[in-house]
């Protein structure tokens, strides 16, 4: 018997994929991350297509944070905030350790209470 459950998937090299074609032609680095792909779903994830769909950062899991992207007006992927790093974020619990884009907060979990 096979279901169509799918669990486990992991799109960590992926999102790697996509941060390493930055400023190069979507139009290429989409038709290769989809010839990779079980479904070109987890794509868009990370990249938005359209402007209001925009976020300065994407959280994948509950821990893990990407640069948003998009496509800019010259068609090549782009990042939604070229300010935001691992040392622009704070973690919201101490238990976790929590990355953006692969490496790990610099900020120290802060109590809000």
């Amino acid at each position: 018997m096979h279901g169509k459950n799918q669990n486990g998937f992991d799109y960590t090299p992926l999102f790697k994929f996509l941060l390493s074609r930055i400023g190069d032609d979507w139009t290429e680095t989409h038709k290769e991350a989809v010839a990779r792909l079980d479904k070109q779903e987890p794509i868009f994830w990370m990249v938005a297509l359209r402007e209001e769909d925009q976020a300065p950062y994407v959280r994948m899991g509950e821990n893990s944070y990407y640069s948003g992207l998009y496509i800019d007006e010259n068609n090549c992927l782009a990042k939604v905030d070229l300010e935001l790093n691992e040392e622009s974020l704070e973690p919201f619990c101490k238990c976790c350790t929590h990355t953006f884009n692969g490496i790990p907060f610099t900020k120290p979990y802060r109590s809000r209470d």
